[in-house]
């Protein structure tokens, strides 16, 4: 007959003699959530990408003040609405703000690379699930394009301020500048969301970035353009997603008279501006939720 094994209460070992290892211990959402949100933060800011292209931003910020000099008018003056555009990377000329293909590279990186390189299984692991791995990538792209944005505001309102003292211009009035500033702030932090959700949808970076840089400048004009074709359906391209980003960048009627019908060509939407900020706003919350339902039903492959 064997003799039972006497075990101290004190010794964390179990009657067999193997030490027992401690309980889980339960995280709350709120702190996977933190964890997961600096998770993704330091996997950005560990890319010598990321600083690189930061300071590709200031330096083009820096130089915003000697664009707005080529507008100083005959009596030396330049209009709050030049400055505006110039600050928020000229989205009228170039029919998205330029600034958007840097934050491309930042926003659609991590994703990609967790899908890509099939190493997702691990950040589920580690942040206690895909939905919450998805909530922190959007939250930590959302305040990093708006954050790069608003830096670049700030640089390229005060190269204009020293560009105009030093030109002996008046400097414009800098209350009507910050509205659409704010805008572009906002505008910035939904594009990253967009380029994350896309990415995500399509699995593939390359056709992500194709898709993201041709459909605004070409694809989105062509749609537009077939839609006025169509009976009814001529004034839906006033509620396209960049047709309506524009309209949220541009206030068309803060433009002189004479100004204005060429700037309502290149808006290309007629909504009025907290209109269209709104319907790119859902737009982007419903491009967000498809990459959602993406992440979370779709197998992690290398490609």
């Amino acid at each position: 007959m064997t003799a039972p094994v006497m075990t101290d209460p004190r010794d964390p070992r179990d009657p067999t003699g193997l030490p027992t290892l401690p309980a889980p211990v339960a995280v709350g959402s709120a702190e996977a959530f933190r964890r997961a949100c600096r998770y993704e933060w330091r996997h950005l800011s560990a890319l010598r990408s990321t600083w690189i292209l930061l300071g590709v931003v200031a330096a083009l910020s820096l130089l915003t003040g000697v664009t707005v000099l080529l507008d100083v008018d005959t009596q030396h003056t330049v209009s709050s609405v030049a400055v505006a555009d110039a600050i928020a990377w000229s989205p009228l000329a170039t029919q998205v703000p330029t600034l958007c293909f840097f934050v491309l590279v930042l926003a659609t990186g991590p994703v990609s690379t967790d899908l890509v390189k099939g190493v997702a299984r691990t950040t589920w692991l580690a942040v206690n699930g895909r939905g919450t791995a998805y909530a922190a990538k959007c939250a930590v792209g959302c305040v990093t394009g708006s954050a790069v944005a608003a830096a670049s505001a700030l640089l390229g309102s005060l190269s204009c301020a020293v560009a105009l003292a030093v030109a002996g211009a008046p400097q414009p009035a800098w209350s009507e500048v910050l509205a659409p500033a704010v805008r572009f702030i906002g505008w910035m932090g939904c594009w990253a969301v967009l380029c994350m959700g896309v990415a995500v949808v399509l699995r593939n970076r390359t056709v992500a970035v194709l898709l993201l840089v041709l459909w605004p400048l070409l694809g989105e004009r062509l749609a537009g353009m077939l839609l006025r074709y169509l009976p009814g359906l001529g004034g839906v391209s006033d509620w396209l997603p960049f047709a309506a980003g524009r309209a949220m960048l541009t206030d068309v009627s803060a433009y002189a008279a004479d100004d204005r019908p060429f700037a309502q060509a290149l808006v290309g939407s007629h909504l009025a501006t907290p209109v269209a900020a709104g319907v790119f706003c859902l737009c982007t919350a419903a491009v967000a939720a498809a990459g959602l339902w993406a992440y979370r039903r779709r197998d992690v492959t290398g490609a």
